[in-house]
């Protein structure tokens, strides 16, 4: 045990030496989860189902537009807004005062003259604010016009019916909609998509506990070089208490990094206009998951240390090897957007391995049942590597 503690307290002193590396492995993924959750915060909003604003201004205040309003509720992709103003405020002004992404005016009339023809009819006014994008403006559109046709269409029938002398209640063509049932591709398998801070939020979380791989290895290789192994040798310090000595400062420092970056997310990203960090599932599932993922990487350094000859060699593995696995494994580019082959590929990387298990507690308020495949993943590469660098280590000792 003092051989243990002799071994950690020699590798925190080499650590504290360096407070300005030790900072940037906070400072850099704190930087990275605030950049990244506020410059794509629009985008995830989009694909996670935050409805559209929309602002309705009901000039005409009859049971007809009350009508229209209702049904255009129904819609879940845009979110309704029902503003009193002057009839003769602009519907841009309205936009800007309220954000709105599309102004619906209701013009008064609106009743009377729903079955005049198309040149007699009054027309509802739609505006559009500049920022909304063509595929957008075309579905909205749609929505609008299958809004008022279908009013039209049942107003129609039951206008003939009753020349025809016959009762009938209101006739309701939603009850005839082919019912659609919607999957997504990739993720989780939830009825959402993580929103911007839900997704950057574990994905550089992960990708900065990997990151600690250059520090480590490069102290692993230094040490070698200047012959600190080699006397470790003569204390019989055998390869197991060197390798814990490494591992637990640094895992100290992962564990730390997981508090942080979780801070980040609820309570920096929201500072800067952006959206807080609900953290759901429970507090132990989620440290399981961060020290599953600190031993994977931890372990994948130490084998990147045992095998490389110099720090340059490890520094080179090291961040490719970590660009690369983020690359594929939903850090930089979300899982639910790749393509089916590309998903593929990236369960083979551990790092998408740690992602999955935040997001399952994250977004999907997940128990420590639902996170036992992505850790025992981890827990079981982490073995794989440490026992291949054990090998090595052993082998080369013997020369």
């Amino acid at each position: 045990m003092t051989q243990l503690w002799s071994a950690i307290r020699k590798e925190c002193q080499l650590l504290l030496r360096d407070v300005h590396g030790l900072a940037l492995l906070f400072l850099l993924p704190t930087l990275f989860i605030v950049i990244m959750s506020l410059a794509l915060q629009d985008s995830y909003a989009s694909r996670s189902g935050a409805g559209i604003p929309v602002t309705i201004v009901d000039l005409d205040q009859t049971e007809t537009s009350a009508d229209v309003i209702s049904r255009l509720n129904e819609s879940e992709a845009f979110e309704f807004t029902l503003e009193s103003v002057p009839e003769e405020a602009v519907a841009e002004t309205v936009a800007a005062e309220t954000d709105a992404r599309f102004v619906i005016t209701l013009p008064s009339g609106l009743e009377d003259g729903l079955l005049e023809e198309t040149d007699a009819a009054v027309p509802v006014l739609l505006f559009i604010t500049a920022d909304v994008d063509r595929r957008t403006e075309a579905v909205f559109t749609a929505l609008l016009r299958e809004t008022m046709s279908r009013l039209k269409v049942e107003q129609v029938l039951t206008y003939l019916v009753e020349d025809a002398g016959q009762q009938v209640d209101d006739f309701n063509s939603s009850a005839f909609d082919t019912p659609v049932k919607i999957s997504y591709a990739g993720g989780p398998q939830t009825d959402r998509r993580p929103s911007a801070v839900q997704q950057n939020v574990p994905a550089w979380l992960v990708f900065s506990i990997f990151f600690v791989a250059i520090p480590f290895s490069n102290t692993f290789i230094t040490e070698r070089e200047l012959g600190v192994q080699r006397r470790l040798q003569t204390t019989e310090l055998g390869i197991a208490h060197q390798f814990a000595g490494k591992f637990v400062p640094y895992f100290v420092i992962n564990m730390l990094q997981v508090a942080l970056m979780l801070a980040v997310g609820v309570w920096i990203v929201p500072l800067f206009g952006g959206e807080r960090l609900e953290l759901l599932g429970n507090p132990f599932a989620i440290a399981l998951v961060g020290a599953a993922i600190s031993g994977a990487a931890l372990s994948l350094a130490l084998l990147i240390a045992v095998i490389s000859r110099t720090t340059e060699q490890a520094t080179m593995a090291s961040g490719l090897g970590n660009i690369l696995l983020a690359a594929i494994g939903g850090v930089m580019v979300p899982r639910f957007v790749m393509p089916a082959a590309m998903q593929s590929i990236s369960d083979w990387s551990p790092m998408a391995w740690g992602v999955d298990g935040f997001l399952k507690l994250l977004l999907e308020n997940g128990s420590f049942g639902d996170i036992m495949e992505p850790v025992a993943k981890l827990v079981g590469f982490s073995v794989v590597m440490v026992a291949m660098a054990g090998l090595v280590q052993a082998t080369r000792k013997k020369y």
